[in-house]
């Protein structure tokens, strides 16, 4: 794969997963009613997994083959960096898990629950946004050196 396409692939993987961030914060900031509570804990498990199964997939296409391997080849140095977004990787999961399970644990409505919930998955969303500006800046000095600009 060309650096180009390495870059226009994560681009592209980027969006697919801003717009599930997206998707994902709107479903779970509804105002539900008691009523409705078990149908929309459905939706909200389903999309969860959906969008932990995204995530998963988009921490492949960066890890197996990706931009990673590709910037270890043309900037051994950045290797630490690479390292620590691996691992962020990994407690993302773990973040995204622990809300699956308080989620699946919430059997009615409880809105002190919800709220601890809800704003999990906003902090995890905010943790992911500065993870993907990172890697965003990672390709730039690294391509950006690679075709003879400054770093």
């Amino acid at each position: 794969m060309t650096n180009l396409s390495i870059l226009e692939q994560t681009r592209r993987d980027h969006e697919i997963l801003n717009q599930e961030m997206g998707k994902l914060k709107i479903i779970i900031w509804q105002e539900i009613s008691d009523s409705d509570f078990s149908d929309w804990r459905l939706d909200c498990l389903w999309q969860l997994r959906d969008f932990r199964n995204c995530l998963l997939k988009h921490f492949d296409l960066e890890e197996e083959g990706g931009f990673m391997v590709d910037v270890l080849r043309v900037a051994a140095h950045e290797e630490h960096k690479i390292s620590t977004l691996k691992s962020e990787h990994a407690k993302m999961i773990i973040l995204l898990d622990a809300v699956l399970n308080s989620f699946k644990d919430l059997q009615t409505r409880d809105p002190a629950r919800l709220e601890k919930i809800r704003v999990s998955v906003n902090e995890l969303i905010h943790i992911l946004r500065e993870h993907e500006n990172e890697e965003h800046n990672l390709l730039q000095r690294t391509y950006y050196r690679e075709y003879g600009g400054p770093a």
